[in-house]
Order: C-alpha cells, then sequence, then structure tokens
C-alpha cells in the first residue's frame, strides 16, 4: 500500500547562488535575493506553468544577484569612501533629512557605488565622471546624472580631508544638456480647476483650494502641503522658506491678506473642519489634511492629486472620462481577482500627458509670471529668491516680453 505524504513540499528550493532563492507560488514563481541583514529583494518573476518564462526569469536573477554580491562594499574601495560619507556625514550635512530626501539621496548613493564601487579613490580621474555621464544619459537619466555627480564632488572634497585623494577630479566638467520640459499653465486652468474641485468630495475639494492657495500665495508645494493653521495671522500669509541651503538664515514669506485669499482658506478650513474618523471628530493643525486629520505625505498627495485631476479632466473630456470609466473597471477586476491575473495589463492611458493637465509644482510658476506680466513692484520678494537671476532663469514663462517704446 502506498503510503500518503503527510506534509506539503516545501516551496522554497536554492538555486545554486548564494542568497538567491526560488519561490513557487500559487500563481506565478518568484525569486528573490536574502540580503544578510534579514531584508530581501525580488529579482524576477515568471507566470507558474510557463517553462521559458521561468529559465528567462532564473537567468536574468543569477545575473542580478552575482550583480549585487559584485558590489558588496570593500575596504578601501571608493564604495567605502561613499559608504563613509553617507554614515558620517550625510546626517549633518544636509539640510533636508525627510524621508523624501533620504530616499532619493539613497538612490543616488548606489548610482555612484554601481559605476564607482570598485575603483581605488587614488584611481580617479576626470575622464571617469565623464564616462559616468555618458552612461548616465544613455539610461535615460542626463539631469539626474548631474545631481549625481554633484554629490560624488562633494563627496571627494570630504575625502581630501581623509587623505584618501589629493584633488577632487570632477570640478569643472561640462555636465548634460537636456531640452527642459515647461509646462506652461494659466490663470484659467487653476480657476477652473478650484470652481470643479469646490463641488466635489472632502479629498478632490482640498486639492482645489490648496492648487487656489498655491498661486495666490506663490508658495512651493513642499511649504502648502504640510501648512500649518498657525501660519494665519492678521498680519497675512506667514510661512518658512523651504528651500534653502545649510547654514543659510531662514526666509519668512508674508502675504498680506485679499478678498480672494480670505475666501479661499475659510473654504479650505471649512473642508478641513470634515476631517473625521467614524465616531471621533478630528480638530486638525493643518490647512489641507488628510482623512486622519494629518498633513498628506509626498505620495500620497501626488496619488489624490492626479486622481481629482483625471476626475476634472474627464467631466469635459470624453475621451478621458472614457479611459477613466475603463480603469475603473479594470481597478474592479483586479480586486475581484485578487490582484491574480498577472497577464491582464493596465488600459494604457496618461492622464498626465493631456493639455489641460498640471501638476502642484506647475503653479508657482504660473503665478510669478503673472506677477512678471503685471509688473508688480513685490515680484521679486513674491517669488523670494536669494538671486534675482533664479526667478528668471526658472520661473519667467511669458511668451510674450512687451516694454514702451524708447521715446
Amino acid at each position: 500500500m502506498t503510503a500518503r505524504r503527510t506534509s506539503k513540499p516545501s516551496r522554497k528550493e536554492r538555486t545554486g547562488v548564494d542568497w538567491l532563492y526560488k519561490y513557487i507560488g500559487a500563481r506565478k514563481v518568484s525569486y528573490y535575493y536574502q540580503y544578510p541583514d534579514g531584508k530581501s529583494e525580488t529579482l524576477a518573476t515568471a507566470p507558474l506553468g510557463d517553462r521559458k518564462a521561468i529559465a528567462e526569469a532564473e537567468q536574468t536573477a543569477k545575473r542580478k544577484a552575482l550583480d549585487i554580491q559584485a558590489g558588496q562594499i570593500v575596504a578601501g574601495s571608493v564604495a567605502d569612501m561613499i559608504d563613509r560619507f553617507k554614515k558620517d556625514v550625510d546626517a549633518t550635512h544636509f539640510r533636508d533629512q525627510s524621508k523624501e530626501g533620504k530616499s532619493v539621496r539613497a538612490g543616488m548613493y548606489a548610482n555612484l557605488t554601481l559605476f564607482f564601487g570598485k575603483m581605488a579613490p587614488a584611481g580617479l580621474r576626470a575622464v571617469h565622471g565623464y564616462q559616468f555621464l555618458e552612461a548616465r544619459e544613455k539610461a535615460g537619466a542626463p539631469i539626474k546624472a548631474n545631481k549625481e555627480l554633484s554629490l560624488m564632488s562633494t563627496i571627494c572634497n570630504y575625502a581630501i580631508r581623509w587623505a584618501l585623494i589629493e584633488a577632487n577630479p570632477f570640478v569643472g566638467l561640462m555636465l548634460n544638456k537636456a531640452d527642459k520640459d515647461v509646462r506652461t499653465v494659466s490663470r484659467s486652468q487653476v480657476v477652473r480647476f478650484y470652481l470643479w474641485a469646490v463641488r466635489q468630495g472632502q479629498a478632490f475639494r482640498t486639492m482645489g483650494c490648496a492648487a487656489m492657495f498655491t498661486y495666490l500665495t506663490g508658495f512651493r508645494a513642499a511649504e502648502v502641503r504640510p501648512y500649518r493653521l498657525s501660519g494665519l495671522t492678521d498680519d497675512g500669509v506667514r510661512v518658512i522658506g523651504a528651500k534653502r541651503k545649510k547654514g543659510e538664515a531662514e526666509v519668512v514669506k508674508v502675504r498680506d491678506w485679499s478678498p480672494r485669499l480670505r475666501a479661499v482658506v475659510e473654504r479650505a478650513k471649512r473642508t478641513a473642519a470634515e476631517t473625521s474618523t467614524k465616531r471621533v471628530v478630528i480638530k486638525s493643525l493643518f490647512l489641507f489634511p488628510n482623512r486622519k486629520g494629518q498633513p498628506y505625505s509626498k505620495s500620497g498627495w501626488g496619488s489624490v492629486w492626479q486622481d481629482a485631476m483625471w476626475e476634472w479632466i474627464a467631466s469635459f473630456d470624453p475621451e478621458a472620462a472614457r479611459a477613466l470609466q475603463t480603469a475603473k473597471q479594470h481597478a474592479a477586476n483586479r480586486r475581484r481577482e485578487k490582484w491574480a491575473a498577472d497577464g491582464d495589463a493596465a488600459p494604457k492611458y496618461s492622464i498626465t500627458d493631456h493639455p489641460a493637465y498640471f501638476s502642484a509644482m506647475d503653479i508657482r510658476p504660473a503665478a510669478i509670471t503673472t506677477k512678471l506680466e503685471q509688473r508688480a513692484a513685490d515680484a521679486y520678494d513674491f517669488a523670494a529668491h536669494a538671486n534675482p537671476a533664479t526667478t528668471h532663469r526658472h520661473y519667467d514663462r511669458r511668451k510674450v516680453k512687451r516694454a514702451a517704446a524708447t521715446e
């Protein structure tokens, strides 16, 4: 008589590569890398039963695993130098120690380590900087490469102090250039979105009030998202500038009250007062809170903003409305199937490519441009840049430069 199996076969298998494992799930096969600190990362997946796809996924995962192991920090290498800066200097050198700021820099450290990590610090040359810029440009990130190399240059300045190198090889290099993708937003776009949003639910109404508030004040998106009610004073609307280098004095921006600004603020305060749970009404300290009375996270704000934009554009564009309906149906199907339909691709429609779409960061340039078009005497105080050249280089979106005749 054949003995029955009393236990299920193991769904976790070794692959022959250290720290790389194969996991057989109910609908797909996953290859994940187990780091020594206990964290894991999925390197490749394939549908269960598709032998060809599984073989390709295994090959991809093994290659990535070997790359991870090859990139391990070696004492005395550039990777070690970057890691020293990250652990010992980052916290005191950079003013932005938010979760988002640290995450952005972590990605930059990873890219620099991947390219320069195996080299000896003393062997760094300017040509290696140009090779890095070229490689990142081919990868589709030419401007991000400039910022990453700037960070590498800062690390090298500290490496000189640590007696690892004698001179900074990345000073004065010609950086990558790319056409700027500038979106010009008109006042009417902001007003139309605001008037639509005030007739919607609490979340979308918050986005509309924030958009109009940003246009009227010219504050940065990073200043508006966590804006506190304590900044609303009899003197005006106050905020401490969010963008300044470490060591620079704080800049306090004050916007005098206007009838429209008061109306928008009062509407935002009433919207914030609606924030509540099922049983307890929450008195928020913020002007644009989420349903828990707390400021939105950067990703949460972006998600709600994009949903609001899509609903707004769908209200007057039939094609966008059809795409939105299709996307909602697709999401409903995925939830019904518990997100198991791997081959069911989402509809390919990008609302961000629509001419009417704009982001929260596009509003401040529109406000500054309006001030410049009006030849307002306080245009530069409104922009609040330390260097007026910055105002014209990055925020002046005027298409027509009008001036009087000399006589």
